[in-house]
């Protein structure tokens, strides 16, 4: 994960056209921020019409203080939903401080 977090903007636009397709793209081996309940797991992106979703290994826990409601969330649900692209990126990018 912290390869997304940490993204670069060209990396953002390349992944972005990645999910043009409607596939969902699954990367496997994320790190996951210290104090979550597993080293790593799967996230996955897919474009669902004018929408995104990002998906994460369900039911990991976290312990970090610094982590966000919505990230808690995102880790013991599986899915989070965006209404357009770069309100996931911005939310990926606001996760660097877990790390």
């Amino acid at each position: 994960m912290i390869d997304f977090v940490r993204g670069t903007d060209q990396q953002y636009e390349d992944l972005k056209a990645m999910l043009e397709d409607n596939l969902c793209h699954v990367f496997k081996n994320c790190m996951l921020p210290p104090g979550c309940s597993r080293t790593s797991g799967r996230i996955g992106f897919e474009k669902e019409g004018d929408t995104y979703a990002l998906f994460i290994d369900k039911g990991i826990t976290c312990s970090n203080r610094r982590a966000s409601s919505l990230f808690r969330d995102w880790i013991a649900e599986g899915t989070l939903r965006f209404l357009d692209y770069t309100d996931m990126k911005e939310f990926l990018r606001s996760l660097n401080c877990l790390y």
